[in-house]
């Protein structure tokens, strides 16, 4: 079968399901002698869900290896190393005046995936980094370099202006910039960066031949964009900066005596990474021609520019720039659009080694490989939204959602993107475990490394139609309550993806509409749903999405789903009966941190300063002519507009929004208004049940926290009644997950009709948080201060076990009960008896990096077995 691809779908220790994906996407499926089946490409996803029960999108390893690869992951790994333990092909002759300061890029990318080699290849591979530690036999020894150094102008130093150019291309908050051992020159495509180099003698223009070469990857190509020769001349023109089509160029700036310093400039589309670069220079001796070329101790990294006008993710609003590329914190939005919840989050992405973890993710979603694609922020975008899941490629992390985290950390204990990327780097291995906000957050801190100006999105009442009808279908029984195998769409209390901002000339080309499509797109790193048969999403212009335009762009219609799918309730029955149908239920008060380039402390409920709300960008307002429009545009195909609801009872019910908003440790009483807009008298019934959910809308088994019958009784013309049912503090953490969500349902029977009318809501319990207190003015970086953690149990007939300390941020923790792991420190601390208030203490000292700041954050959490994460932070000035 050299003609299919060959798919394993692992369900447990003693079945095996084997798939073969033909060419024109139809796939079988075999399960032993008996059974074999028949399925499209788009089904598969839906069916492994449905083998292991679990919420639309998450299973256990789920793998596609074509049966003919192109090279295996190993082969390209040992590949990549053997190209670099031989050396070049025949050229100039080479020669350094220092030895490189660090590994090659391939190098380290077979250093982190050593983990994932069979034994014959890792021991090639060993055996391959041993030749390679060998010293190398010199080309030009000190003998001949002698009377070459009499007749050709050679290097004999490089000063890279790393300060200089690091705070002109605004990268010097990158940890690698500013270390005092051997710091990285890091620099912005589309501008200039300035080099001095210093020969054995001046440099003469008329005499000397010199060629400044860079090149990147493997296999360099100047046909690919891969390698670039300048020639360096006294009054170069600078048209290659000036010009429509703007290349690669270099222009003498200065010479003084031995040195010469040049400007460089790499094109506003130039491929991003590291970039290695040599100085060669000519030697002409009765017309033999001898070529120089001294490679340097070092690469320069080339990122996405988003301050240069002529970039695709040019922002023309730069102040901007200090929150979507600078600002290293964050907030997590979360709960539900009732009860909107912050908590803090550190993207350090200037943090040492987080940009050579960026610079190697971007590889590894290109193959190992380095193309153009990697200067096409269109491809980026893509590319990170499938390699920081482990679907596909055994990307960074690997996403739960059944409450088994035991062989690994659970979502809500992260704080931070650091750990996470340490961890995957030091172990090559997926990271356990995360949900939809640690996916999107981790994307935020790689794709500000890279110079992509990115925010986390959270969309409230977020859709996940598995179908692409856009509609969300619902089926329910007699009382009300789902019939949980029908309901393979749903509503997540919250989802969190990610918007990046870039230009879209691909798209002017092909719509004739220049600018149209310019400005923030959705990405979602999330595993959800097949894209190309990966799991990826996006980019999606918001333009399109908010227009209808669900043509335009990688996978709009499913993002316009989430936010904008109508809601229908449909009672079960053959055929069944539409009951309720929700315009306005999904794509709730979509929000992301308000752009102050700085840290903004706690949501409470006041948006200024604190929140923005993008709904807006999304789609027009609800139930407008306008949004009307749109959605009869996207859903052409779909389903909406095949079922009309006509309630012909005119008796209209809704779940009351809550006075206050429900905490842990409460009873919560839950309203449910019925009201007759009839001039006639109608006999009503209601049942309202309350079950528990998962945050992403799944009903956690048969559990039933509260529920009530209401009896019969007459309902007068223009009447609301409203009834009442008490949802007990202690059936909710006992029945409830951690993230304490639950669903209300309300059926209302009216006499002489057949038809019910239907409700139903989410409702997430608040947590408390833990106050932080500290120095009361700026200190010294290094200076060892008070830190104050307020901890209060919030029940009062249970204590708080199992209490897990954690702390992050730009500080040290000086205190022995604190152990540190991938730059976040953990301490177990006792019980918290019930209503106990408790302040610890601790010693902590504010980080010196990065020195061009002068706020250091401090996040704080509190693990415990009975409770979902408390959390607090604390932010210090410096002096």
């Amino acid at each position: 079968m050299s003609e299919h691809a060959e798919v394993y779908l692992w369900m447990n220790e003693n079945v095996e399901v084997y798939l073969w994906m033909s060419e024109n996407v139809e796939v079988y499926l075999w399960m032993g002698p008996c059974v074999f089946f028949f399925l499209q490409q788009s089904h598969i996803a839906k069916m492994y869900r449905r083998i292991y029960g679990l919420p639309k999108y998450h299973g256990k390893m789920f793998s596609v290896s074509p049966s003919q690869p192109e090279r295996s992951v190993e082969s390209r790994i040992v590949a990549n190393s053997l190209r670099d333990a031989s050396g070049a092909p025949e050229g100039p002759i080479s020669y350094c005046f220092r030895p490189r300061r660090w590994r090659r890029p391939a190098e380290r990318d077979s250093a982190v995936w050593e983990g994932l080699l069979g034994e014959d290849s890792l021991d090639k591979l060993k055996q391959l980094r041993t030749e390679r530690e060998k010293p190398a036999p010199s080309k030009l020894d000190e003998a001949s370099l002698a009377p070459v150094k009499a007749e050709c102008l050679l290097l004999e130093d490089i000063d890279l202006h790393i300060k200089e150019n690091a705070e002109t291309h605004h990268t010097d908050l990158f940890d690698c910039t500013d270390r005092d051992d051997d710091p990285q020159l890091v620099v912005r495509r589309g501008q200039e960066f300035k080099l001095t180099l210093t020969f054995q003698r001046p440099w003469s223009s008329t005499d000397d031949d010199m060629h400044l070469v860079f090149r990147i990857g493997d296999e360099a190509n100047p046909v690919k964009g891969t390698y670039v020769d300048m020639k360096l001349e006294e009054g170069k023109d600078t048209g290659y900066m000036t010009s429509q089509s703007k290349e690669w160029g270099a222009r003498i700036l200065s010479q003084s005596h031995n040195t010469l310093t040049v400007a460089v400039y790499s094109p506003p589309d130039a491929i991003i990474g590291e970039w290695e670069y040599a100085v060669r220079t000519v030697k002409v001796k009765d017309e033999e021609v001898k070529e120089y070329e001294c490679e340097a101790s070092e690469e320069v990294i080339i990122l996405l520019n988003p301050w240069c006008k002529d970039d695709q993710v040019y922002m023309e609003e730069t102040e901007y720039l200090k929150e979507y590329i600078l600002n290293q914190v964050g907030l997590v939005f979360c709960g539900s659009y009732h009860s909107i919840q912050s908590k803090p989050w550190f993207y350090d992405q200037f943090l040492e080694g987080i940009l050579e973890a960026s610079l190697h993710l971007l590889r590894k979603a290109n193959d190992f490989t380095v193309s153009a694609n990697m200067g096409d922020a269109v491809y980026i975008g893509r590319a990170l939204s499938r390699i920081l899941n482990n679907f596909d490629n055994c990307g960074v992390l690997e996403g739960r959602w059944d409450g088994e985290y035991k062989d690994g950390t659970r979502p809500l204990s992260w704080m931070g993107s650091a750990p996470i990327i340490n961890e995957y780097m030091q172990s090559g291995q997926p990271v356990k475990y995360g949900q939809c906000w640690v996916f999107s957050h981790l994307l935020t801190t790689v794709a500000r490394a890279l110079g992509l100006p990115c925010r986390s999105v959270t969309n409230f009442s977020s859709a996940h139609d598995t179908d692409i009808t856009l509609t969300i279908d619902k089926y329910v029984d007699n009382d009300g309550d789902e019939i949980e195998y029908k309901n393979d769409d749903s509503v997540w209390n919250f989802h969190v993806w990610n918007e990046v901002w870039m230009h879209r000339p691909d798209l002017d080309t092909l719509t004739g509409i220049k600018g149209k499509y310019d400005g923030w797109h959705a990405v979602d790193a999330t595993p959800q749903e097949l894209s190309d048969s990966v799991f990826q999403c996006g980019p999606a212009p918001l333009a399109a999405i908010k227009l209808g335009e669900v043509h335009i762009g990688y996978d709009t219609k499913f993002i316009f789903a989430e936010v904008n799918a109508e809601y229908c309730t449909w009672k079960n029955d053959s055929p069944p009966i539409l009951i309720s149908r929700n315009t306005d239920r999904v794509g709730r008060k979509i929000s992301t941190k308000a752009p102050t380039g700085g840290f903004v402390g706690y949501y409470n409920g006041v948006d200024e300063g604190v929140r923005l709300d993008v709904t807006d960008l999304y789609k027009y307002p609800e139930s407008s002519v306008s949004e009307r429009e749109t959605v009869k545009k996207a859903t052409r195909t779909g389903k909406l507009g095949y079922y009309l609801f006509e309630n012909k009872t005119d008796v209209r019910i809704s779940i009351a929004e809550l006075e206050q908003l429900p905490r842990v440790g409460q009873d919560v009483i839950v309203k449910v208004n019925v009201e007759n807009t009839t001039s006639e008298t109608r006999s009503v019934s209601l049942r309202t049940t309350v079950r528990p959910i998962n945050y992403w809308g799944g009903l956690r088994g048969k559990d039933v926290i509260a529920k009530k019958l209401f009896d019969e009784e007459p309902l007068e013309a223009g009447q609301t009644k409203s009834y009442e049912l008490t949802v007990a503090a202690d059936d909710i953490l006992r029945l409830c997950d951690e993230s304490l969500s639950m669903k209300i349902l309300a059926l209302c029977h009216v006499q002489g009709f057949k038809e019910p009318v239907f409700q139903s809501d989410e409702l997430v319990i608040k947590t408390p948080g833990i106050k932080c207190s500290g120095p009361s003015g700026a200190v010294n970086a290094g200076d060892t201060v008070d830190f104050e953690m307020t901890l209060k149990n919030p029940l009062k007939n249970k204590a708080l076990t199992g209490c897990k300390l954690r702390i992050q941020g730009t500080v040290k923790v000086e205190d022995e009960q604190f152990t540190e792991k991938h730059a976040r420190y953990m301490a177990e601390i006792d019980d918290l008896q019930p209503g106990e208030v408790r302040t610890v203490t601790v010693k902590v000292k504010p980080s010196f990096l990065p020195k061009n700041s002068h706020e250091r954050e401090i996040n704080v959490g509190l693990e415990t077995r009975e409770l979902p994460d408390f959390v607090g932070n604390l932010h210090i000035d410096l002096n």
